[in-house]
């Protein structure tokens, strides 16, 4: 075509311009409305068939670990995804967590968002000065940027969880989403109920979020790097157990049927599992260390016992939100808990961060890089929770908190830190001079054995030892102030 209307073009300097014109609308064509999908080599992310606590990726067994930046990269065209994927692939993260919906409210989703758009075409009704959407026509520029992040994070290595919904918090919030009557064309969502946005008793919402969500599965069916997370904090709190279990069964059967006729089937994840429970979900999520009381924190999924294979056998755990600019939390309180709870048995670790590039948050990208530097330090896929290696004859420092994992004769890790629970969400640091006095009883054999700085993956100590039936192995730590962990492992 574009040949053709060359040889109508006069005069010479008309054709030059229009032959650059030509060229860019080709490669626009090719690489922005025709969204390119890479070739799948292997199968989508999912749980390690020889220990389902832990993935598999790309033929490898894998924990996940990142801080993310934001989760609304495709709602606001002043946010840029690429530098914070770059960089997080950089500290050896290999995950990022996106949202799929969020209301035109900076409040709700971040602190300097502008320039809103939605899945949606936009009408714009200038006397008026308001902008309506059209819920029965899809806006190409938001699809074209979900499969470019996709695609982007793929090639860096990066599984992104993908949240299919999330709840609205609030009347503001609700009032600010594109599926709120007076926002839309159609008037869909004429309620004043921001939580009937997660219930399946809204039929008219219902509708748009099926339609829409299929879509995401659909676009996103040839990716290998992509799980889908049936909802964001769904308000139990305030629809109850039963509403909150048909809502997710219903997004899960939706998932079913979408992926029915494709080659690929991906992961699903939820929060929490005091809640519900369904065995197609792989991931069962918790937010922030410590509950609020109707809600189980990571830190207290793990006393609960979620991280062993006796209460959820079908599926593993995941820390997969902390929080270092609302709640307060330092990069260093951050450091504790993400420490902890892998070594405590979990497989997942995610904290957001709208401060990424902050000195504090660049601290908290170093730390998180030496805990995925520590877990692939030995072969996780045979370990469990476990710390009784750790014989009653040792002498622990007053106030110290403990996880370990293990498996008999082969590997044993183990994480002490400091932190008080005075806060409601998340560890106090508590710094001091500390020293772990253990006796260990490990079987007869040589091993490696290591004391490491959590904060800067400094080996503060190592050595050979030996193991023995008889007798067990003193393992004194060095002095630390706040944290440390150790790791043996069979030679």
């Amino acid at each position: 075509i574009c040949l053709r209307l060359v040889m109508m073009v006069r005069p010479p300097y008309v054709l030059v311009s229009f032959l650059v014109s030509c060229i860019s609308l080709l490669l626009f064509v090719d690489t922005v409305l025709c969204s390119p999908v890479p070739k799948l080599q292997h199968s989508p992310v999912q749980l390690h068939p020889e220990n389902n606590k832990y993935f598999l990726f790309r033929g490898k067994p894998e924990v996940l670990i990142s801080a993310t930046e934001g989760y609304f990269f495709l709602y606001y065209d002043n946010l840029s995804y690429s530098p914070f994927l770059y960089d997080a692939a950089s500290h050896g993260f290999n995950l990022a967590r996106l949202f799929m919906m969020a209301p035109n409210n900076s409040d709700f989703a971040c602190l300097n968002c502008t320039g809103y758009y939605t899945p949606w075409a936009s009408v714009r009704d200038d006397a008026a000065g308001t902008v309506k959407y059209n819920l029965t026509q899809w806006n190409p520029t938001w699809w074209s940027r979900l499969h470019e992040y996709v695609l982007l994070a793929s090639s860096l290595g990066l599984v992104v969880e993908i949240s299919l919904s999330t709840q609205m918090y609030n009347v503001d919030n609700w009032h600010a989403c594109p599926l709120y009557y007076k926002n839309n064309i159609q008037g869909v969502g004429n309620t004043e109920y921001w939580w009937a946005f997660n219930t399946i008793n809204h039929t008219d919402i219902l509708g748009v979020m099926d339609s829409f969500m299929s879509r995401v599965v659909s676009e996103l069916s040839a990716y290998d790097n992509v799980y889908f997370e049936l909802c964001n904090e769904p308000p139990s709190q305030t629809i109850g157990a039963v509403a909150t279990s048909q809502y997710a069964t219903h997004i899960l059967d939706l998932i079913d049927k979408v992926e029915a006729p494709l080659q690929n089937k991906h992961m699903k994840s939820f929060q929490d599992a005091s809640v519900f429970q369904d065995k197609r979900i792989s991931v069962y999520n918790f937010h922030f260390a410590f509950g609020f009381g109707w809600w189980v924190g990571a830190i207290d999924a793990l006393d609960k016992g979620y991280n062993t294979k006796n209460i959820l056998s079908y599926a593993t755990i995941a820390f997969n939100e902390a929080d270092i600019v609302f709640t307060g939390e330092t990069a260093e309180e951050s450091r504790l808990e993400g420490w902890e709870f892998l070594l405590g048995g979990g497989a997942l670790y995610n904290n957001l961060n709208y401060e990424y590039f902050s000195q504090q948050g660049q601290n908290l990208h170093t730390y998180l890089g030496c805990l995925s530097t520590f877990m692939h330090k030995f072969d996780f896929l045979g370990v469990s929770p476990d710390t009784s290696f750790l014989l009653p004859s040792s002498r622990l420092s007053s106030g110290v908190h403990m996880r370990g994992l293990a498996q008999q004769g082969r590997t044993y890790a183990a994480y002490f830190h400091h932190g008080t629970v005075e806060k409601v969400t998340h560890y106090l640091l508590t710094p001091g001079q500390w020293h772990e006095d253990l006796q260990i009883k490990i079987p007869q054999g040589s091993y490696s054995l290591q004391w490491v700085l959590p904060c800067n993956c400094t080996i503060l100590s190592s050595g050979l030892v030996q193991g023995g039936s008889n007798s067990s192995l003193h393992a004194p730590s060095p002095l630390y102030t706040e944290d440390i962990s150790l790791l043996i492992v069979a030679l």
